[in-house]
């Protein structure tokens, strides 16, 4: 366990080859104890180079699956499955609605939210369901001692010392627990009048905001790659996830819920105005404004009565919204090219001039980037960023998103997604050439599921 949080350590640190092996090493030596933190270290180890193939295979296919499956605790495992969506979404071709991602997010966001409730905004006040299985201590009938206090003959035969044998027998006996399902409590979906236990709790245990995080960054990046609509019923179910957290928060008296974790101040910006998540006080509070202004532009949620059909598994976004990348409408241009200019202060430190204010200089203040994990701040200072500069039609906005996503397919040059969204930009820019040499590069690297050029 140790090893695998230097791996970690090492992983977001930069030093992926020394992470690499560290990892590896944890894995051969303690894979049922240390299989999840090592499959955490590797996965940030894949995501820095682009290794969307090898991602896949640790986080989202079955024998990388087993690897973490078992550590549950505060929904770990999810948010590993979380991870093993992305890396599916890479090399997944945009709104066709063939989407294992979409698979993953459902068995380990939606059954969580659904569950406690909170998807609805009513949260379980108590857990309304009994936990499957329990610890129970093995009695001496079933670990088979048919006479517990008589000494045994591999005792008798090496002259062991009967009393203290027996209390050594005891011992062992008060530390062995199993798990064995309970007869008497299967599990129900009635709301039964019982008091639940520490392991009806610990089982049906209401989102944690870290979760709450990981599934709203997963529905942007589903959002901006075509697999949900922008009226998904989803975005409705997190909207009602994060309203029913935040209310619990004002009922014990914090002003400021969110404030242990800038990412989840941030991102739930997405929906909620910035004063009210905290995201003001992130750096300059830029960036969490843009993200709000992204969000209303975007219209996230079932907003009309003609959207439910957008609960559909699959929706054929490419062919519904063909024109989802590209500029906007001559009106909204402005506004887009306000949110490029508040999400990149958060990249490079430099405080872009709002519109209609004095002066045209900028200042550079590096205090003001924002901090996170290159993998789950990329939602955000990258896919973000880089959408709506090509909704925006601007020339600087969309020189900033040719930088960055120069950047993103010289460092991760295996990611399929990366050169599919260098393509959008370089033709709108107008270089035809580059844009086709950039797709036909996506789908060399694996997009669209083996798809032909």
């Amino acid at each position: 366990m140790a090893t695998s949080l230097l791996a970690l350590g090492f992983a977001v640190g930069g030093r992926h080859e020394e992470a690499e092996q560290m990892a590896d090493r944890a894995m051969e030596q303690g894979r049922s104890v240390s299989g999840a933190l090592a499959t955490w270290a590797q996965c940030h180890v894949f995501d820095a180079r682009g290794g969307v193939s090898e991602g896949i295979s640790a986080l989202a296919n079955f024998d990388g699956i087993s690897n973490y499956e078992g550590a549950g605790l505060l929904f770990f495992d999810c948010r590993l499955s979380g991870y093993g969506a992305r890396f599916s979404l890479d090399r997944e071709e945009r709104g066709r609605g063939k989407s294992a991602a979409l698979r993953l997010y459902a068995a380990n966001f939606d059954r969580v939210l659904d569950y406690s409730g909170f998807s609805r905004a009513q949260p379980w006040q108590q857990p309304q369901e009994k936990a499957p299985l329990a610890w129970v201590e093995r009695t001496s009938i079933e670990s088979g001692d048919a006479d517990a206090t008589s000494d045994s003959f591999f005792g008798r035969l090496m002259g062991r010392n009967s009393s203290k044998a027996k209390e050594e027998e005891v011992e062992e006996e008060e530390e062995e627990f199993e798990v064995v399902a309970k007869k008497d409590a299967p599990p129900s979906m009635k709301r039964e009048r019982w008091d639940p236990s520490c392991e009806d709790v610990l089982t049906w245990i209401p989102p944690t905001p870290q979760l709450l995080t990981d599934a709203t960054l997963l529905l942007l990046r589903f959002t901006l790659n075509g697999t949900i609509s922008t009226r998904n019923g989803r975005w409705d179910s997190i909207r009602n996830s994060w309203t029913a957290y935040f209310e619990i928060e004002r009922k014990n008296g914090e002003t400021y819920p969110l404030k242990f974790c800038p990412l989840a101040s941030v991102i739930s910006s997405l929906l909620f105005p910035p004063s009210e998540t905290g995201g003001n006080r992130i750096g300059s509070g830029r960036l969490a404004r843009g993200l709000y202004e992204m969000g209303e532009q975007l219209k996230l949620g079932n907003v009309t009565a003609e959207a439910a059909e957008s609960t559909e598994i699959r929706e054929l976004i490419a062919e519904r919204e063909p024109d989802f990348w590209l500029p906007a409408d001559d009106e909204p241009r402005q506004e887009w090219k306000e949110i490029v200019n508040h999400l990149a202060s958060a990249i490079d430190g430099y405080d872009y001039p709002e519109e209609g204010s004095e002066g045209d200089d900028g200042v550079v203040d590096l205090s003001l980037q924002f901090e996170a994990w290159n993998f789950d701040a990329r939602p955000i200072l990258e896919h973000a960023v880089v959408y709506a500069a090509c909704k925006s039609g601007d020339t600087t906005s969309l020189h900033l998103a040719r930088s960055i996503c120069s950047q993103g397919v010289t460092l991760r040059p295996n990611s399929p997604e990366e050169w599919w969204r260098y393509s959008i930009v370089l033709g709108l820019l107008g270089d035809e050439v580059g844009s086709e040499d950039a797709l036909n590069a996506s789908i060399d690297f694996g997009a669209g599921q083996g798809a032909k050029s």
